[in-house]
């Protein structure tokens, strides 16, 4: 087998080994590849949902005989909206606490894509038949399956890749949703303007997710034993990476996490970025359309979703950067960094969401230069919060970014409901938007006012013990252990590190 494998003591719960990988490529890469297509083809009914609430209240087609508009306001839009995030949000704790645990993630990856689908396919029957109501129970169950998602893929993750491929292929499998969004946006814009109108943007929805179903029924696995197309060589090289990189069982502390100002302040700075995500997902569409078409307004709505995902890219390794060669966490507190950069990004959100609702409805281009700068600064932001739950605590990491996204989730399910009320049965109305953009900056900067007097990036009581910077195996955010050749701690340091974790675990 043509690896090399190093003895390393993990603190990420974890004792193993660091693998140098000689196998460049295999049939693992492939299944990664359609777990990509997998997340952008949900992500792209997600980003197409808005779009498809619109075209169903399309004012010019409403004395058209051929297809059925709804008389909706921007209350029901904003229930409709709400319920898809509502079931993302109560279904995001059990998926991440239990499915992980399940060995089936092909096949629930494979029955996300065809509830999705199927849901999608009878939208345009229950809008027509059951109304809004309908429409909001049909939302709240596609949004529980879609929150299935990241632990299907993150299980897949576990089982097909050793551990020194897991940050660069998990980095592009979850990018995916991101990029089905840029795709799901103005694809269905232009086919809003077809004869089939909303209906044919929820046809194509469940073609796209029956599709991808298909495909990853038929030519993915749920492990490399059952893949039929990966070779013993490769097979037998996955199972040594990932019978030497064991997990350890700890208990997770949640009600010391609770208790803890430091959580609830990263907390609400990751509500803040998810409100503002969230309003550019459903309601930017809707805010352009005052200014042109659907057709125009969708797909101009996409470009701050492609500057996003460029700087997110290109941002988070310059800050990585920064700290690691620079070493800018020698001079300066890490606390006062992460705080740092996230301030840089916030007051970015703040000024042009602040400016936007002043600018004439002629300059068009510049709004659309505004709207792209700043989901570029909520970008830049991901790099200063989003790193605070590794900071924080070495062993539980997971499970602080898993409840910090479950209150952002909660918090994004209310935003299509405000909005709904403050825009109520005219969305075309400057001031009501102006009223909203906002309520939106004044939102924002309260959440980071939590965050920049309360957050810290101090690892926290309940991690393990206390740390000692100058022990040889730790491992921070800063550090890539899965490039760190340990060869001199043998067998016997390992042995007293285990003693030691032990007796922390205990206390």
């Amino acid at each position: 087998m043509d690896a090399e494998f190093l003895r390393y003591q993990f603190e990420d719960r974890h004792d193993g080994v660091v693998v140098k990988n000689k196998f460049k490529l295999g049939v693992r890469h492939i299944q990664m590849t359609y777990m990509l297509l997998c997340s952008a083809s949900l992500g792209a009914l997600r980003g197409s949902t808005g779009v498809a609430i619109l075209a169903v209240t399309d004012l010019t087609r409403r004395n058209d005989s051929y297809i059925q508009t709804q008389d909706w306001d921007g209350r029901i839009q904003g229930t409709i909206l709400s319920s898809f995030l509502f079931g993302y949000a109560l279904m995001l704790i059990p998926a991440e606490l239990f499915l992980q645990r399940i060995s089936a993630g092909k096949h629930l990856l494979t029955g996300v894509l065809i509830i999705s689908g199927a849901l999608a396919v009878a939208m345009p029957t229950i809008v027509k038949e059951g109304g809004w109501i309908a429409a909001c129970n049909a939302q709240l169950w596609l949004g529980a399956a879609q929150a299935c998602l990241a632990p299907s893929n993150q299980s897949l993750l576990t089982r097909f890749l050793p551990p020194n491929e897991r940050n660069f292929f998990g980095f592009l499998v979850h990018s995916g949703s991101l990029l089905g969004i840029l795709i799901g946006l103005p694809l269905s814009g232009l086919l809003s303007e077809a004869r089939l109108g909303w209906e044919l943007v929820y046809y194509s929805q469940a073609m796209l997710a029956l599709s991808v179903a298909c495909l990853c029924a038929l030519l993915t696995a749920s492990s490399p034993e059952q893949h039929q197309a990966m070779g013993d060589t490769e097979k037998e090289f996955i199972r040594e990476a990932l019978h030497c990189y064991r997990k350890r069982t700890m208990q997770v502390p949640w009600r010391s996490i609770l208790k803890t100002p430091q959580f609830w302040a990263t907390a609400a700075a990751h509500a803040a970025s998810n409100a503002v995500f969230i309003f550019f997902l459903f309601y930017v569409p809707a805010y352009l359309l005052t200014f042109g078409t659907l057709k125009t307004s969708s797909w101009q709505a996409s470009l701050p979703f492609a500057a996003l995902w460029l700087v997110r890219v290109s941002a988070a390794p310059t800050v990585e950067w920064f700290c690691r060669v620079l070493r800018v966490t020698f001079r300066l507190n890490l606390t006062t960094f992460r705080k740092l950069v996230n301030a840089i990004g916030a007051c970015g959100v703040v000024a042009t969401v602040t400016v936007l609702p002043n600018l004439s409805t002629e300059w068009r281009t510049l709004v659309i230069v505004f709207l792209t700068t700043a989901l570029s600064a909520l970008g830049f932001q991901f790099c200063g919060f989003l790193d605070n739950h590794k900071d924080m605590s070495e062993n539980y990491s997971g499970s602080l970014m898993m409840l910090s996204r479950a209150v952002a989730s909660v918090v994004g399910a209310l935003v299509p409901i405000v909005v709904g009320l403050i825009l109520g049965d005219n969305i075309s109305d400057s001031k009501r938007w102006h009223t909203v953009f906002l309520t939106l900056a004044s939102f924002y900067v309260a959440c980071n006012l939590v965050y920049a007097v309360a957050g810290s990036s101090g690892r926290q009581y309940w991690d393990g013990g206390i740390v000692i910077k100058s022990k040889f195996g730790y491992q921070n955010a800063m550090i890539d252990t899965n490039h760190l050749e340990l060869e001199e701690l043998n067998h016997t340091k390992l042995s007293e590190q285990n003693h030691m974790d032990t007796a922390n675990t205990e206390i």
